[in-house]
């Protein structure tokens, strides 16, 4: 009779490669050891892999589901063009670190490692200091728009989409997910790039979001920052974050604060502002086990 340890493993491994198909995304042995839901050793993973010679494939250290063999060509070409997007980023996150209020910038929306196609914009995920989340935006914002990097109608390729903000105070990211299969918020997470990070914040974001270990138990972040923290000395008072926010909440595309508190794209409070008025993870919840119910 087959192992039930090595079976469940092998399911896991499935699992993970199938996600990240959706996503057009080969793995490295490594990437499937980190991202599986299942406590094990690199080299279990790597003793399972041999047995998966029907469903899996292998081709210049990256597995992918059989018959898509095509998605490590470009693999290669979104790692190219990650590169040359994340010296963009680095720009503008040297810019927006000057305001005292930012703690922490990542890069977001990154489903894999190093995993943005040619024509995306460059998503950010914005820490602020406590009680300074609405005046962040509004400079943020403001230097986005007169350097003309903000996505618009015309184009949205390399330009910065300035869409999620959490507060110092409001670290743990647990209660927004959607539910146990929220894969993607869960990859979402721990797929976050962080380019400035000032007093540690992001050993204390994922130190507060501990619960990742449920799902995903092999995971660790490491990160390597190559922007020093600057930081006038300056005071904001609690009076210009109200102002700043009545201003922000009134020149918001209507269709944007009509989705607050329905959708769970578009949240806007004190300690977080979510601006997605498209949440695409149930459908990726739906795509995800179509796909693998195909390969099962």
């Amino acid at each position: 009779m087959e192992n039930i340890k090595n079976k469940n493993l092998r399911t896991e491994i499935l699992k993970t490669i199938t996600w990240f198909d959706l996503f057009s995304h080969p793995l490295t042995i490594f990437e499937i050891f980190k991202y599986i839901n299942y406590s094990c050793k690199l080299n279990d993973v790597i003793v399972e892999l041999e047995n998966f010679s029907d469903k899996i494939k292998n081709k210049n250290g990256l597995y992918y589901l059989s018959g898509r063999e095509d998605i490590i060509e470009e693999r290669f070409k979104r790692f190219n063009y990650f590169k040359k997007k994340i010296k963009r980023a680095k720009k503008f996150s040297k810019l927006i670190s000057k305001i005292p209020s930012v703690s922490g910038v990542a890069i977001s929306n990154i489903i894999g490692d190093h995993n943005l196609r040619e024509s995306s914009d460059i998503d950010f995920f914005i820490i602020t200091k406590s009680g300074k989340i609405w005046l962040t935006r509004f400079f943020c914002t403001f230097l986005a728009k007169i350097l003309h990097l903000r996505p618009n109608h015309k184009t949205k390729k390399d330009k910065i989409c300035l869409s999620f903000y959490i507060s110092s105070d409001n670290l743990n990211l647990e209660k927004y997910l959607l539910n146990d299969k929220d894969l993607y918020f869960i990859y979402w997470l721990v797929g976050l790039e962080p380019i400035y990070d000032k007093k540690n914040i992001f050993s204390k974001f994922y130190q507060e979001n501990s619960w990742l270990k449920k799902y995903l138990p092999n995971f660790s972040q490491s990160f390597q920052l190559s922007i020093t923290p600057f930081e006038f000395k300056t005071i904001s008072p609690g009076f210009i974050e109200k102002i700043l926010k009545k201003i922000q909440l009134n020149i918001m595309p209507r269709e944007l604060k009509n989705q607050a508190g329905k959708s769970s794209g578009v949240v806007l409070e004190d300690n977080i502002i979510k601006l997605f008025l498209e949440d695409k993870r149930l459908f990726f919840i739906d795509k995800y086990e179509e796909n693998f119910r195909k390969n099962n």
